[in-house]
């Protein structure tokens, strides 16, 4: 019997699997497609949450200026909030971040309470169709610079066409299709969005350079902007949360301390776990949300030149996130 088994499995072909095993590997496959597929739609679903909270972000960042609260009212709460809510987890981790030294800490924190600031008084200057376009959009144009200058990286091709992309949308806002920047005050909230683009920047880099967890990341940029923030809220009286309507100041604490500073980021990152790649493509999208929302949110309706740049960054930005940016 030993022998008519040997000469079976030697008639077998090699690397052939026997009808059982073909039979048992075809049920393997097809009770993983529905589990797959319910990841990718989850995946999809985590992104569209992170891109529709980002996109909120700015409208209502801008909404909030037209209540009693002030910029660095919202500052504080995006600060303060996720860093007492993250106390215990930078008390853990209190070793990895001595490693990490005081200028890194400070070039992280720029995301911060500086971001804020500098898009919230932005907004009081541009509309949000400007901000969606120019600081989601000029990020990655700014982290490429950083990245080659103090990295090293080199720009692809593809990714050098998706920046020029970026730029010409850029440039259509800023040349303003024959607005009167000086009079409506627009070229002061450009400069402010860029410079709040370039802050975003910094931390972006940072956090590729030494691969810091993002919530780790998210306690450390708000630990740092609270302890030189709030000395300044206090002790210069920049609040004005004593003339807000409980209400603004219940929402905005909510969606800037707890919904924008860690939902958001939460919902990024179970993206990136469930569809990987595809996750970075759908935040090109931010840019068209947020000009969508502000239209029944603020009345703020896009001219076609702003149209015309939110094609080409959005362009740009789904190129960049199409595939390796540095070589």
């Amino acid at each position: 019997m030993s022998k008519l088994r040997r000469i079976i499995s030697r008639l077998q072909p090699m690397g052939r699997a026997t009808p059982a095993v073909a039979l048992s590997h075809d049920a393997d496959r097809h009770a993983a497609a529905p589990a797959e597929r319910r990841a990718t739609f989850a995946g999809f679903a985590w992104m569209s949450l992170a891109v529709l909270i980002w996109a909120s972000w700015l409208v209502l960042t801008s909404s909030g200026r037209t209540t009693a609260l002030s910029v660095v009212d919202l500052a504080a709460f995006r600060a303060v909030i996720p860093a007492v809510l993250l106390a215990p987890l930078l008390w853990r981790s209190r070793d990895q971040i001595v490693q990490l030294g005081v200028k890194r800490g400070l070039v992280l924190s720029a995301y911060g309470a500086p971001f804020t600031l500098l898009v919230g008084h932005g907004l009081g200057y541009a509309p949000v169709t400007h901000a969606g376009a120019m600081v989601p959009g000029l990020m990655p144009v700014f982290a490429a610079v950083l990245a080659y200058v103090f990295l090293g990286q080199r720009l692809r091709k593809r990714t050098a066409l998706a920046l020029m992309l970026v730029l010409a949308g850029a440039t259509t806002i800023l040349t303003g299709a024959g607005l009167p920047l000086s009079a409506q005050g627009m070229g002061t909230g450009h400069l402010l969005f860029l410079l709040g683009a370039l802050c975003w920047a910094c931390f972006t880099v940072t956090l590729r350079a030494y691969e810091f967890p993002a919530v780790l990341a998210t306690a450390i940029v708000g630990a740092v902007s609270a302890v030189w923030l709030l000395p300044l809220w206090i002790a210069l009286d920049l609040s004005n949360i004593g003339a807000a309507h409980w209400v603004d100041i219940a929402f905005q604490a909510a969606f800037q301390g707890i919904i924008s500073g860690l939902i958001s980021m939460y919902a990024f990152s179970r993206a990136l776990r469930l569809i990987g790649g595809r996750a970075s493509v759908l935040s090109a999208l931010t840019p068209g949300v947020a000009t969508l929302l502000a239209i029944p949110v603020l009345g703020q309706v896009p001219q076609p030149s702003d149209l015309l740049a939110l094609v080409l960054v959005v362009a740009g930005l789904v190129i960049w996130n199409l595939g390796p940016k540095t070589t």
